[in-house]
């Protein structure tokens, strides 16, 4: 029971990543950084495999089949075997890391021709979501999703909470909602000033 969820958040850490480019259209160089987070999303179970293992050899531990037995302190071997084990996660961090490469590869691409339409306008290209920045709690997510489907806030916040309490995964997503989508830009001074 609690193996498909976690099997599911790791399948969706890369394209989680790629989608966060997407949304907020995000310059070349974050766009590099947040491959190079996949990249090393990818590969992080052998990294911790092979830090298990030099910490068996660290602490003299003796592998017997597929635990580990440590001198000094007993759990130890226990630890060192759990994380010996993770390697078996790449099984499902590679494809996802792929995933997560392809869209921020796609986005980039999106990203850069739209500035050559774009051509010298100034700022940036509008978002299709912005989290709330006058009626905000903790990110605003609520507070725009209940602007942009004409809900009262206060339902949308009661819900909110009742998700993340029936459904612990609930919290990553609406993590993963305040990392995607930029916050509403603030007004321009020339305008705000000609208003008055």
């Amino acid at each position: 029971m609690l193996y498909l969820p976690l099997i599911c958040l790791f399948l969706l850490v890369g394209p989680a990543i790629a989608s966060i480019a997407f949304f907020r259209r995000l310059s070349t160089s974050w766009h590099l950084f947040l491959l190079s987070l996949c990249v090393v999303y990818g590969i992080s179970p052998f990294l911790v495999t092979w830090g298990a293992l030099g910490l068996a050899k660290r602490f003299g531990c003796s592998a017997e089949a597929i635990r580990f037995r440590c001198p000094s302190p007993v759990w130890l071997g226990d630890v060192i075997s759990g994380l010996a084990m993770s390697h078996w996660l790449a099984i499902f961090a590679i494809p996802s890391a792929i995933l997560g490469a392809i869209g921020l590869l796609i986005s980039g691409i999106l990203q850069h021709q739209r500035s050559q339409i774009a051509g010298s306008t100034s700022g940036q290209s509008p978002a299709a979501f912005y989290r709330s920045r006058r009626h905000k709690i903790v990110a605003g997510v609520c507070s725009a999703i209940a602007q942009r489907w004409h809900q009262p806030i206060q339902v949308i916040r009661i819900v909110t909470v009742v998700l993340a309490i029936v459904i612990p995964g609930f919290i990553v997503l609406y993590f993963w909602c305040w990392l995607a989508f930029p916050i509403e830009p603030r007004p321009a001074q020339g305008s705000a000033s000609l208003s008055q």
